[in-house]
Formats: C-alpha cells, structure tokens, sequence
C-alpha cells in the first residue's frame, strides 16, 4: 500500500477532528494557513507564515499528535518550522537543525537545537553584550581553550538558551563534520537513570563523550544527584582534555550550586563564567522593534513604549506581551494604550513595584544561592548557609542603614555581635576575594 502524503493526511485530520475540538476562531485564524510536510518516518511537520501562528498551534501539539496517531496508525512527533514564504523546509535543513540527527548506535537522540536561534535574531545589549561576544567567539571554534567552558548563568528568560542554541547552529552550518551534541540536563539525567537500568553505560559515555561540542542547558538539575556528577565529571574531563567544546547554562553560578561536587564546580569556573542580567529600556526597545520588523506587524509607537517601560525582568515576557498584542491586532481589533493595559494586566501590574526592604533581600539573596529565606532565618551553621546569610545581613546594612539589632531580629532573633561580625567578614572578603566580590556585585544589580 503507497504511503499517503503529508497533504492527504493533514486534510484528513483537519476534517475528522481538528476542525470539531478546536475553537472556530482559533482554527480558522492559525490553522488555515499551515503546510504540512513529513520530515522523517516518525516526524510531522507544519510550515507555518510567523512565530505567533507557532505559538498558537504548538498549545495544541497533544491533540494533533493524537490525531495523527488515530488517522495514520503512526506515533508522530509534531516538528513546526516557521517559514514567512511558504515554503517548507529542505530534508538538509532539516538535519542540520538537529532534528533527526541519531548517534552511531542509535540508542540517544541529539537534542533539537531552533534553527530560529542564532546570533543575528539576538538583540545585544550593555546586560549581554559580554555573552553574546563571547559565544561568537566560540562557535568560531578558533581557540576553544579560552573560553572552555563557557558557563552562562541568569535568571529565566534572558537569553541564555538562544546563545546556546545560536553556537551550536553556527557550528554545524561552519564545522558540518563537527559533532555538535546538544541536550537538556533533565534529558541528560533520565538517560543516565535508563543506562543504571540496563546496566549499560557503553552507549551513553560514547554519545557524549565522542561530541566535538558539548551543549548542556540548565546544568543545575545534577545537583544532589551524586552518581550523575561523578559520570559527568568524567565526561567533562573527557571532553576537556582532548580539546572540545563544553557550554553550560545555569539559573545561578556554580559557586552557587551548594549540592554540587566540589571537583565539578571548580572545573565549571576554570572556564568563563558571565553572568547575563535583565534587558535596560533600550534594548527592551530594540527587541520589540525587532519583532515587529520580523513578524511584518505594525505596532503603535506608545503601545510599544508602554510594554518596554512596564515589562523588565525578562525577554520571555516581552516576547510574551508582543504575541497578545499581535494576535489582538490580527482579529481586527484597535490597539489603544488602554486596551493594551487590560489585555496584558496579568503581565504588568503599574504601580506594583516591590519596596527594598528585608524580605526582598532575603528573597532575591536566597533565590540567587537556591536556598531559601527560611534557611537564612534558621541556626543552621553550614557553608552553604552561612554564606548566603552573611551576604544578606552586609546587603541590609548597606542598603538600608538599619541598625544591627534591627538586622538581627528579622533574621530571626540573631544578636548584634552576629550580624556584625557579617557584615565585617563580607567587607573584607570583597577586598582579597574577586569571587565573592563579584558574587556581591551581582546581587546588587539585581537589588536596582
């Protein structure tokens, strides 16, 4: 029996089922306009015009896989490509993006990496300029051991996935006989859990530690995983010391990571390490102008302006805000500053800035060490918490000029000769210590 064709089958799964379980408004304004194509025997993909109409199917991806299952009998994975001309992308795009790429043995897959990250789509800014440069630097492959590894670290949102994602595109569309291994550390650990299953490591230590360049996003899900960290840190030393590539991604430094080995977390900063902070008004600008130049969406001036002045702690969310505002602008509404506001009050909240006080320095000081307030409040003497506590009381007592028994009682009943003694030690390790200077500096920035 001939295979059916990827329009054949579309049409078929528009009809039977799409058509009935999804909103008229949604379907006929985001569905319409998609071309089907197969990319592999386990792959469905969907061209479709913009990032929005991307946005919008992919919050239907289980119901189109279901329907793909029930009408062809065959366990799809739904690929959507953004294409403004309507075309489809070629089987050696494809494949360069990471989407079907199998190791030799066929046991791991490597991880997709969005050929729509790469560094001309990145809006550089003083809070990335630093990253991004050093990144391209990378992917230039010319002396990998400057910069190896280069471990990026930020809060969510702020383009550390794209830069990685934007090396590991440019290495394979450079160096295409360059093995670029890309995956998330989640995925990087369920593998791991199957290989401790199985009893068979072979396969895993040679999917890994044969790359050329090693991309690991959100590197701090190892932490507390003690068998993980030992079998990375061989293949980190693997890679390391034949000369490849490692990036990392972390919410936090790896002076931060608590839970982490100490062998891995001095290789982790052997490297370098930057930190990427939230977007200043001009770049927030620049993203949003860029996205309506990208999108071909003509978007008010003062709407603009009114999304850069009111969102600002990460791209995500601009990105976020630009989407609501196009798809109300594509259903023929008028965008007013006002219906911008009601549109996005879930978003932006005028008005509702957060006061310095004791509770925000604890918050943000416990969030940047992943621990929490109630740690710091507590009579645990570990490092791990002693440190972060310390930092907090110094931040206080510069920030706010509260009095040292002021400082003690919110940190839970702590006496003036404590928080003294915190404040004098944090001082003087910002003068002989450029870590905990820098680790200070850091969590004043994000205390502006």
């Amino acid at each position: 029996m001939a295979r059916r064709s990827a329009d054949s089958i579309w049409t078929t799964v528009c009809r039977q089922t799409l058509s009935k379980e999804i909103n008229p408004l949604t379907y006929n304004t985001w569905f319409a306009n998609a071309r089907p194509y197969i990319s592999s025997e386990r792959t469905f993909g969907l061209s479709v015009p913009n990032e929005i109409a991307m946005e919008y199917i992919g919050q239907h991806r289980q119901e189109i896989e279901r329907a793909l299952r029930d009408t062809t009998r065959v366990h799809y994975d739904l690929e959507i490509a953004v294409r403004p001309d309507g075309s489809i992308p070629a089987k050696e795009e494809r494949k360069e993006a990471g989407q079907t790429d199998l190791n030799t043995n066929g046991s791991f897959q490597i991880g997709r990496l969005n050929p729509d990250y790469s560094f001309s789509t990145f809006i550089v800014g003083s809070s990335n300029s630093f990253a991004h440069a050093a990144s391209v630097a990378v992917a230039s492959m010319e002396s990998p051991g400057n910069y190896n590894p280069l471990f990026l670290y930020g809060g969510s949102g702020l383009g550390k996935t794209h830069l990685m994602h934007a090396i590991g595109n440019q290495v394979r569309r450079d160096f295409p006989r360059k093995r670029v291994v890309y995956v998330q550390s989640e995925q990087f650990v369920n593998e791991f859990i199957t290989c401790i299953q199985k009893n068979d490591f072979e396969a895993f230590r040679n999917h890994y530690r044969l790359a050329d360049m090693l991309l690991i996003d959100d590197i701090q899900f190892i932490e507390s995983k003690e068998r993980m960290q030992v079998e990375f840190f061989y293949t980190f030393n693997a890679l390391y010391e034949s000369g490849k590539n490692i990036i990392l991604t972390c919410d936090k430094p790896p002076q931060s990571l608590a839970s982490l080995t100490d062998r891995l977390r001095t290789r982790f900063i052997s490297g370098l390490t930057i930190d990427i902070q939230p977007p200043d008004y001009e770049t927030r600008m620049a993203i949003l102008k860029n996205l309506c130049r990208s999108q071909g969406v003509d978007i008010a001036p003062e709407i603009i302006e009114y999304i850069a002045g009111n969102i600002t702690s990460n791209v995500r969310e601009i990105e976020g805000a630009f989407k609501t505002i196009s798809a109300l602008q594509m259903m023929g509404a008028e965008i007013t500053v006002d219906l911008a506001r009601q549109a996005l009050q879930s978003v932006i909240q005028p008005g509702a800035t957060k006061t310095l006080d004791f509770p925000l320095i604890m918050e943000i000081v416990a969030h940047y060490y992943g621990v929490t307030v109630d740690d710091l409040k507590s009579r645990q003497r570990s490092q791990e918490i002693v440190e972060p506590r310390q930092i907090a009381m110094y931040l206080c007592r510069k920030k706010l000029n509260r009095t040292l028994k002021e400082i003690g009682a919110a940190f839970g009943g702590k006496n003036h000769a404590t928080v003294l003694h915190a404040c004098d030690k944090i001082a003087e390790g910002i003068a002989s210590d450029p870590a905990l200077s820098e680790t200070v500096s850091n969590l004043e920035m994000r205390l502006q």
